[in-house]
């Protein structure tokens, strides 16, 4: 009898079906957003996040616990800087944070109808060998969508990383921080315990995502650099193994 908290195939098959062929689905039904306003279009992402996040836990037995929340300025158009362990933080993140978009990589657009979404709901995209041109490019994108009341999320990291990584952060993020002159929310997470990078297989747990205190702006670089990896790295390290939560939860 297989361990109710060890990666099932079969959980982790039917949960990656209904992803992508759910996204599809909702792809057409929600093609008359494509007429909307870009915040009006964002509804779509919003709902695609939520159903998703409630299959992990129907499918995978996957929770999320989000903690912080009050530490999202009450007025729009800061940046969030988060961990990056796995794609389910980009799966749960338009469910979370409002009015949220991306910088990615400019191949994502070539996506059928999901390249059509990340355009109309403000994404930017960009050729990660462009340089400098591409940089302000991008910096030139991001303070246009502050300024009209969205949110940007950035991974600091570059890359995914696997739980544990203490690499240093990539400085594009304190490129941003000094030219957008907006608020940056640090974020620390586990997702990779549940949802590795690179892996099909999902592992039951409480998957949990914290939002710091925003670094508000007028540091210099050097040190907003320091204070962004010294909040996100302490709070890594306090927070509980998910599959150790949710065999906490269940105990009580």
């Amino acid at each position: 009898m297989q361990n109710a908290y060890q990666p099932s195939k079969l959980r982790s098959t039917c949960f990656n079906i209904f992803l992508y062929l759910g996204t599809f689905i909702l792809c057409i039904l929600f093609l008359p957003t494509m007429f909307m306003t870009t915040k009006g279009s964002g509804c779509f992402p919003r709902i695609w996040s939520k159903i998703m996040r409630k299959a992990l836990k129907v499918i995978c037995n996957i929770e999320i616990e989000v903690k912080g929340l009050e530490n999202l300025p009450k007025e729009a158009g800061y940046i969030v800087a988060a961990k990056h362990q796995s794609a389910m933080e980009t799966v749960l993140f338009h469910g979370i944070i409002p009015n949220l978009f991306y910088v990615l990589k400019r191949e994502l657009l070539f996506l059928p109808l999901a390249g059509l979404y990340f355009l109309k709901t403000g994404c930017i995209a960009i050729d990660r060998k462009g340089g400098t041109k591409t940089m302000r490019k991008m910096v030139t994108g991001v303070k246009k969508n502050l300024a009209r009341g969205m949110n940007l999320t950035i991974f600091p990291e570059g890359t995914r990383k696997a739980p544990g990584s203490k690499d240093p952060y990539a400085p594009g993020v304190a490129f941003l921080y000094e030219q957008c002159n907006a608020p940056i929310v640090p974020v620390a997470l586990n997702t990779g315990y549940c949802w590795g990078r690179n892996q099909k297989l999902k592992t039951p747990g409480i998957v949990t995502i914290s939002f710091l205190p925003p670094i508000m702006p007028g540091l210099n670089k050097r040190i907003f650099m320091k204070d962004l990896y010294d909040a996100i790295e302490t709070e890594q390290d306090k927070l509980v193994h998910p599959t150790e939560l949710l065999k906490q939860r269940e105990a009580k």
